[in-house]
């Protein structure tokens, strides 16, 4: 008969540990208030439309350089299913490098840039140690310098683009977890510049992808 006594102290014990831990280590409440920061890489699948003295250059196309970045964010939660979080960083510089009948240009300059996003959050099993989580919001794609290469005279615009995004969050203590994501932005910008004596204008599309992780701080 003591076996089953055991047992049963055995499942007590067992459930007040894990009772004791989920009081200590709690998913996302309402009102939380957390800041994040991590490192991770964008990669910028680009292609524009590019003319020279007015006239389109056929077969004529861009390339830009990825980046290792430094992301942050600060996100408040309305619910612990609902959050809303304001996402930036230190901004990376990319390598605009000619493709197709642009390849002889070589490099046609750098833009130092940035992209900061507003993100609404749903998180799945948001009471939960682990918790992933979608999102989607709008990002607003920043020039904060150009510096010229083959084009003189580089000039870039900035634009709004939607941002779609997907997560993961881990609780490590009441206070310090670790996250990791995936960030889409489509962006539609606008260089300007000199080449060859004539004015350039290109037109392009650019699918920024990020992937980053690091460490998140719940106040």
């Amino acid at each position: 008969m003591r076996t089953p006594r055991l047992l049963l102290a055995s499942v007590y014990v067992v459930a007040s540990a894990t009772a004791a831990y989920a009081d200590e280590v709690p998913g996302w409440q309402k009102g939380d208030i957390v800041i994040s920061a991590g490192l991770g890489a964008i990669t910028i699948n680009s292609s524009a439309e590019i003319s020279l003295g007015g006239n389109r250059i056929a077969d004529g196309n861009i390339k830009l350089s990825g980046s290792t970045i430094v992301g942050a964010s600060a996100e408040y939660f309305l619910a612990p299913e609902i959050s809303v979080a304001l996402v930036g960083g230190i901004p990376p510089t990319t390598r605009a490098t000619g493709t197709g009948s642009l390849e002889p240009s070589g490099e046609l300059g750098r833009v130092t840039y940035g992209l900061a996003s507003v993100v609404g959050r749903y998180h799945l099993n948001g009471s939960g140690r682990i918790s992933p989580y979608l999102g989607g919001g709008l990002s607003r794609f920043i020039v904060f310098s150009t510096k010229d290469g083959s084009v003189t005279g580089l000039k870039a615009s900035g634009a709004w683009a939607p941002v779609l995004q997907s997560g993961i969050d881990y609780h490590l203590s009441r206070h310090i977890g670790l996250f990791a994501n995936a960030t889409y932005i489509p962006v539609k910008s606008q260089a300007r510049g000199t080449s060859r004596g004539l004015p350039l204008i290109g037109n392009a599309t650019l699918k920024a992808t990020t992937i980053k992780a690091g460490l998140t701080y719940r106040f």
